[in-house]
């Protein structure tokens, strides 16, 4: 049991950090199995599982997109909150 959880542990790793090579080797299993007819689907059902695969890849690894600053603060100076002020220079529009 402890080996599985380990597996499943590297595989999630992997996914996270190679999101794209993860979906093209699903992509290229699931062209492999239409062209070899292991399974038969039909084009609708074909992109429904494309984009299924894209959609779980992309929620995966959303978690690891933490932004560090907002883009817009209301026209002061953009910086980390935990950054330190800095006293030495003006701020933004004075």
């Amino acid at each position: 049991m402890k080996q599985t959880a380990r597996m499943f542990g590297e595989i999630a790793q992997w996914i996270r950090q190679e999101p794209p090579s993860t979906q093209a080797l699903i992509q290229a299993f699931i062209a492999l199995g239409i062209a070899f007819q292991w399974w038969h689907w039909t084009n609708a059902e074909t992109g429904a599982v494309v984009g299924i695969t894209a959609v779980l890849l992309g929620m995966f690894v959303r978690s690891q997109v933490t932004p560090l600053v907002r883009p817009r603060d209301g026209g002061r100076e953009l910086r980390a909150a935990s950054a330190p002020a800095n006293p030495d220079r003006a701020p933004i529009g004075n």
